[in-house]
């Protein structure tokens, strides 16, 4: 054997490592972006192929030994490609999970949100004191009775929302918790006062009705400081979902 052929076959050996190194590299982590990673592959199989043949062909006697070499190499490579293919999509999968669930979480709290917003601009409480401070006159009962009807009426359909307010609160942590159960137990205690002042308008019982009246006008501060509670703390959560 000559020493041209020697060179020549340990220039082909050496293509050949390269090459199949190249393979492995691409098909690990080390290149996030795809065309890179495709890039390094086809260059490497390229390598590994041509420095295969020309060891070969310069070590014909070995050609067995060098072929088997080579693929357990290459099939090595192909293993790393796909596994990092899997991890890639686990990771995907993962991201996709992720999003759903913030989305979620974020609608969520948006309801909670909602629903204290509508508790805090339902009521006007210098109207309904003023409607409730004229029924001397029969007629002026009615209005402020209607009137009175009509704020029970709102108050009982946010009660019931603030049921299910109250179910979905605990999943984002107790401060959360604790001022939509406050809210609402302050929400119920306004509707009591409301039921209250309707019920002294329909018997005249102008005494009690000023007792009521300004017991409510007193109870909306605390009302009102509990919906501002609720919406700051929801907001504050919904922020760090969506990582703002």
């Amino acid at each position: 054997m000559g020493e041209g052929q020697v060179i020549q076959g340990i220039t082909g050996g050496i293509l050949a490592i390269v090459g199949i190194l190249l393979a492995i590299i691409s098909s690990g982590i080390w290149f996030q972006r795809v065309k890179i990673r495709i890039g390094f592959l086809g260059i490497g199989l390229a390598l590994s192929g041509v420095g295969l043949f020309v060891l070969i062909t310069s070590f014909p006697q070995y050609a067995i030994g060098f072929s088997v070499i080579a693929t357990l190499a290459l099939a090595f490579a192909a293993f790393l490609t796909i596994k990092e293919a899997d991890a890639r999509e686990q990771r995907h999968r993962n991201s996709e999970l992720s999003k759903e669930r913030r989305d979620r979480d974020a609608a969520l709290l948006n309801d909670i949100i909602e629903w204290a917003i509508d508790i805090a601009t339902y009521e006007v409480p210098a109207e309904t004191t003023a409607m409730v401070g004229i029924t001397s006159v029969a007629a002026d009962r009615r209005v402020a009775f209607a009137h009175m009807t009509t704020l029970a009426n709102g108050f009982r359909a946010m009660l019931g929302k603030g049921l299910y307010t109250s179910k979905i609160a605990p999943a984002f942590g107790e401060e959360l918790q604790s001022v939509v159960d406050k809210l609402a137990k302050d929400l119920e205690t306004h509707f009591d006062l409301i039921i209250t002042c309707q019920e002294a308008i329909d018997n005249n019982m102008l005494t009690e009705l000023k007792s009521a009246t300004q017991e409510l006008a007193a109870h909306w501060k605390q009302l009102s400081k509990s919906t501002d509670d609720v919406i700051t703390e929801a907001f504050i959560n919904k922020m760090n979902i969506l990582n703002i």
